[in-house]
This record gives C-alpha cells, structure tokens and sequence, in this order.
C-alpha cells in the first residue's frame, strides 16, 4: 500500500490541506515526495464553512472549530495511508529556526510564542493535538514562517527602543511569509542556474497579505514585515505601515480599547478600509482594468470606483517603495521574484515594475506557488532520516 504525506497549512480563518504519494529513495529508510494526489482547502463565508477540493465545492452548516474542520478533512482522507505529517506554523520566535519534530516537549514548549502571533500559533497549536488524537503513532513536524528570516542583521531586526524590551520581551523584527520567500528562492536557484547561497534577490510574495525581502549571498538582509505581519505594506485587510502615534489618537480621540484597535488595524484597513473591497480582483475591476478568469456580479457606483483607484495607487506604491529601497542598497541582483495569487496577476507586475531603476542583467521571474510543496519537502526530509 502507497504510503503518504499530509501537510496542513492554517492561517487566521482558512486551512489549506494536501496529500503527497510517497516514494523510497533507493531502497532506503529516506523517502522522497513522488506526487500530489489530493489538495483543497476550507474557509469561512459568512457563517458557513466552505471546503473546496479536486474542483468541487461544499457548503458546511455546522457552527464554525477547528475541530469540525478537522473532520471533513479526514473524512476526505481517512483512506490513505499517512504516515507523516507536516504543518505550518507563523511563529517559532528566535529557538525554532528549522523544521522542528513534534513531541510532548516541542508542545509543552512552543506554547510560549503564542503572545507573539495569537492571531495563528494556538490555531496551529490546536490543530496538531487533533491530529495527534486521530493518529497517535503519526510522525508529525512544524515549519516555521518565521525560520528563513532568522539570519537578518542586529541592526536590521533591532528597533530603537531601550534594548530590555528586546531582551525581556523579545521585541524585534522577525519576518514571515517565510515559506513563500524560501520557495521562491529556490524556484530563481534552479531557474538561474546558480546556487541559492550564491543569489541575488528581492522576493515579492503577494496575496490577501504581502511581504517583501532582500536576500544576498545565502543571507536574508532585509524584509517588511516586521514584529508582527501587519507591518510592512498594504494588505487585503491589514494598514501596514502606521506611525505609533496614530494608536494613541485613536484612544485617545476615538476612545476605542486596545483590542478594537487591533481589530481596525488587522481586519478592517487595508484596501477594505480604504475602498470597502478586500479583494484586489474587486479592487482591479472596479478601477477599470479587467481580470481573466473573473467577474463580479457587483455594480460600483463612481465613489465606489475612484476609492479603489485610489486603494490601488496606495497598494502598489507601497510594494514600489520597498522593492526601490532593497534596490538602492543592492550593487548586483539577479532577479526580482513574484509568487503568490496577486502577483500572478500580469497588470499588477506591470504597475510595480513600471519605471523602477535595476541593476544590469536583473531578471523579473514569476515563481509558481510553492508554500505547500516546501513545506511536504521540508517535512520528509525531517522525518525520514
């Protein structure tokens, strides 16, 4: 019987699943990922719970958990034969800087980093223990977001505050979408011809959330996201860049608590909140432009059309300001890299890469999507030594 791999990869309010057939490696204990024979995902639309998979959709009624998310993932999957298991989690702090095995220990221990994105890690937590209960003898392992960052410079990842906070409370810059960056390295590596601790990049990974880093010579010198993923570039939902002081107006002025602010910031601003459309299809569509594969039965009024011209400008001068500073600082670069949906999208790279200045010889590549196969790759190579 074929043996098989499953990586689960949660955000906030999605779960993306996938299955891989396995392969041996020359007769030997190491296994290789052979082919994907299964992937979907499941999310929330308004209060039902949709999972889509192999191109079918089902609309779920049962109340929202993670717990009944679970369960129609494995009652998809129950007749396979998993023998391992490989999960995405944001945060693993400054100790967790690989793909780390699963055990009492690692539970009894990760739980710590849950303050710093408790927005996913107890998400991600929870899900490993009703994997664990459904498969107790399951070789299970983590991949860390935060991983391919944790080799930025001191006097990149230090802010300027009394370097206790930092000591005590661990505050510093630390990156993520790190999967996406490491894949999209390794997509420019075999593309170029070169090996990844040789490269030049700026990776560009866009989608409902963005991100972009600067990775020089087998390093990762710089990235947008910083202590937490709504710092750095306009999002889908999230403001981004935002001066302190806006939170202590807003307290102040507004009388809103500290968890309304930190509801506004993560999901309410962003091109939501400033066109009242999270999604850049939506954003791209009423604005003018057209978008393959897509329609919206919507009908946008003129405001509606000059806010998402106007949502759109700021989206992606925010992702050119970035890319123009790593741009500055680098005297050679091989390529620029997009992955992710958004970046998919051709007018979008156009808008982006219109009239920006770059080295001789950079290449503008396109990586597919690779978060899910990195981290199936990643887990073997863990598991199966």
């Amino acid at each position: 019987m074929k043996k098989h791999l499953l990586v689960l990869n949660n955000g906030s309010s999605s779960l993306k699943f996938a299955v891989f057939e396995l392969a041996n490696l020359s007769g030997l204990r190491q296994k290789k990922i052979s082919k994907q024979v299964l992937s979907g995902s499941i999310c929330l639309q308004g209060d039902k719970s949709v999972l889509i998979y192999n191109n079918k959709k089902i609309n779920h009624q049962a109340p929202y958990s993670l717990k009944n998310w679970w369960h129609y993932i494995y009652e998809l999957i129950k007749d396979f034969d998993i023998q391992y298991v490989g999960f995405r989690m944001v945060h693993g702090g400054e100790e967790f800087t690989d793909t780390t095995i699963v055990n009492i220990s690692f539970l009894k221990n990760i739980k710590k980093y849950n303050k710093l994105a408790p927005l996913h890690n107890p998400n991600a937590l929870e899900l490993m223990h009703l994997v664990k209960d459904t498969w107790p003898r399951v070789q299970i392992a983590v991949n860390f977001d935060t991983a391919w960052h944790h080799s930025l410079p001191e006097a990149v990842y230090l802010y300027s505050l009394p370097i206790d906070y930092y000591k005590k409370y661990q505050i510093r810059k630390y990156g993520f979408h790190g999967l996406s960056h490491e894949a999209a390295t390794n997509y420019a590596a075999k593309v170029l011809n070169k090996k990844v601790d040789k490269l030049k990049l700026i990776t560009c990974h866009l989608g409902s959330g963005g991100s972009i880093t600067w990775y020089l010579d087998g390093q990762v010198k710089d990235t947008s996201m910083g202590f937490s993923p709504n710092e750095g570039l306009t999002m889908s939902t999230r403001s981004g860049d935002l001066p302190p002081s806006v939170v202590f107006y807003l307290a102040s002025e507004a009388k809103m608590s500290l968890s309304n602010i930190s509801e506004l910031l993560n999901k309410k601003s962003g091109l939501l909140g400033l066109a009242g459309l999270a999604d850049l299809r939506d954003i791209l569509l009423a604005s003018g432009y057209k978008v393959a594969g897509y329609k919206n039965i919507l009908k946008f009024t003129k405001d509606q059309r000059q806010a998402a011209k106007l949502a759109l400008d700021i989206y992606i001068y925010d992702i050119r300001r970035y890319i123009a500073s790593y741009l500055a600082m680098s005297k050679k670069l091989d390529a620029i890299v997009f992955t992710g949906p958004v970046a998919a999208n051709n007018t979008i790279r156009s808008m982006i890469m219109k009239n920006l200045q770059k080295p001789k010889g950079t290449k503008i590549l396109l990586a597919p999507e690779g978060e899910i196969i990195n981290i199936a790759e990643k887990t073997i190579k863990c598991l199966s030594k």
